[in-house]
């Protein structure tokens, strides 16, 4: 299951919401709530610093799913990012 070379990844964002990515899909546990997001949806984190931090889930369609996160754990989180932006599925040939 997965992405040939992508292993099984996880990080959280905050005390109560928990990233998960297997290589083909995002999943986004939160406090009371959860989304998945394919890799043919072409999610990816973009983040926002300050006194507050949030980042976005962003589609390949500009859905954006917005949330805190703690920035002692921006690190975990960009290379979540990374591993995102290797998945991307080739685009189908003609």
């Amino acid at each position: 299951m997965g992405v040939p070379g992508i292993p099984p990844y996880e990080v959280f964002a905050t005390d109560t919401t928990l990233l998960c990515f297997d290589g083909r899909v995002l999943e986004v546990f939160g406090f009371n709530d959860t989304h998945r997001y394919h890799v043919r949806q072409e999610p990816r984190l973009e983040f926002d610093s300050g006194r507050r931090p949030r980042m976005s889930i962003v589609t390949g369609r500009d859905y954006r799913h917005t949330f805190s996160y703690d920035p002692h754990r921006l690190d975990g989180l960009r290379a979540l990012a990374d591993l995102l932006a290797r998945s991307r599925p080739e685009p189908p040939s003609l």
